[in-house]
């Protein structure tokens, strides 16, 4: 197995697709495998077993249920910042969108941004959730959360969002490289996982 360092991921993207194009792709390409990493953290910890669970609470309840309000909102910020416009007033923002107007191949760039629109219609409910509690305490929300409540979100609404932004960049990848990125298939070597099977065995001890 090659093993690439981030320095040569980089020169390989901007060789392939370019200098501009290439080194914000790449910069996307690390925010969304650090999502993946994220989630996969998350789902390990709060969405994959209820025994899981259940030991994190006899182990340290409080200290878990603050692990996962980060995680969560954390994945939310992300997906948000990736799906924001490409531009605040006179501020540039690094987004999927601002990756389409860089290609020049005609009909690539139509298919990006009809990927883009898709990506952003997905992630609604993060942004919802950014402006009004994570990022701002929207004053209507915090007032009377009854008479003002957010979207509901799911995790299977965060693993579309995740996946309809691995759609935008995995096509432009496959485009100049040839290649595509499995962001969800993080190997966990040193995470979650390891953490449950110490505290797994610890218990048992």
């Amino acid at each position: 197995m090659v093993t690439r360092s981030m320095d040569e991921i980089r020169a390989d993207y901007i060789s392939t697709m370019g200098q501009e194009l290439g080194a914000n792709f790449y910069e996307l390409y690390r925010e969304l495998v650090e999502l993946h990493v994220l989630w996969q953290q998350y789902r390990k910890l709060f969405g994959d077993s209820a025994d899981t669970v259940q030991l994190l609470n006899r182990t340290a309840g409080l200290f878990f249920k603050i692990v996962q309000d980060e995680l969560w909102d954390s994945v939310l910020l992300g997906v948000s910042r990736m799906t924001d416009p490409p531009s605040t007033g006179k501020n540039k923002n690094l987004t999927v969108l601002s990756l389409s107007p860089l290609i020049t191949d005609f009909a690539l760039r139509a298919e990006v941004q009809d990927l883009c629109t898709r990506a952003v219609t997905a992630s609604e409910f993060a942004r919802e959730h950014r402006n009004k509690r994570i990022a701002h305490q929207d004053h209507n929300y915090f007032s009377n959360r009854n008479s003002n409540p957010l979207s509901g979100i799911s995790r299977a609404a965060v693993e579309d969002m995740l996946a309809a932004l691995r759609g935008v960049l995995n096509r432009i990848d496959n485009h100049f490289r040839d290649s595509t990125v499995l962001y969800e298939q993080f190997v966990d070597d040193s995470g979650a996982r390891l953490l449950v099977q110490k505290l797994s065995k610890l218990e048992r001890l």
